[in-house]
């Protein structure tokens, strides 16, 4: 029997919140209540366009740690499912970007032409392959970090995880950042 680990429970936790939003959006979003557009002067909607806006930028500390930290460790323990998560990763942070981006501008001015279309889309479709991902992650991952991770990494780890994930979460954000105003920069010199 492999030993607890301390990471795990971290990870698991972070994955918790993630899985709980998607469900907030997918009840949001789908059936009855998706026929009506996201209003941000209506109180829930708008604590659920906020709690995506916080809980979209979390989710990419989070990816970043794991694709920085985490999985080159467990890649070296081994396991060679870190390539599919990181594709994995490629596909779900465009969507959380746009559904982040399409949830600002919804607080900021509301559902305006087809935002509330294009909201809906990007959220489901962000949970759609979000709520698997975590899945194989609790699986796959998460489950076996214990056996796979030395003691003192498993401790140190658990240790720096929310440092390093608001670290990295920053870093990404600025370099977005700096690709949004170099973009604009070319588009406005052509």
């Amino acid at each position: 029997m492999s030993r607890l680990s301390e990471l795990g429970p971290v990870i698991h936790e972070e994955h918790f919140r993630m899985l709980v939003l998607m469900c907030g959006i997918e009840n949001r979003v789908a059936g009855d209540e998706g026929q009506r557009p996201m209003d941000p002067n209506d109180e829930q909607d708008r604590a659920l366009l906020e709690e995506v806006i916080t809980g979209l930028t979390a989710m990419v500390g989070h990816n970043a740690y794991e694709e920085a930290v985490l999985f080159p460790l467990l890649c070296d323990a081994g396991d060679d499912l870190s390539d599919l998560l990181c594709e994995e990763h490629q596909v779900i942070e465009p969507l959380a970007r746009r559904v982040r981006t399409l949830a600002t501008e919804t607080l900021e001015q509301g559902v305006r032409g087809s935002s509330g279309e294009a909201f809906q889309a990007a959220a489901l479709s962000l949970a759609g392959n979000l709520i698997p991902h975590i899945q194989k992650e609790e699986m796959a991952v998460v489950q076996r970090l214990g056996a796979l991770l030395a003691p003192d990494v498993d401790r140190e780890l658990a240790l720096s995880y929310e440092r390093e994930c608001e670290r990295l979460a920053k870093a990404y954000s600025t370099r977005e950042s700096k690709k949004s105003d170099e973009s604009s920069t070319s588009s406005s010199h052509e």
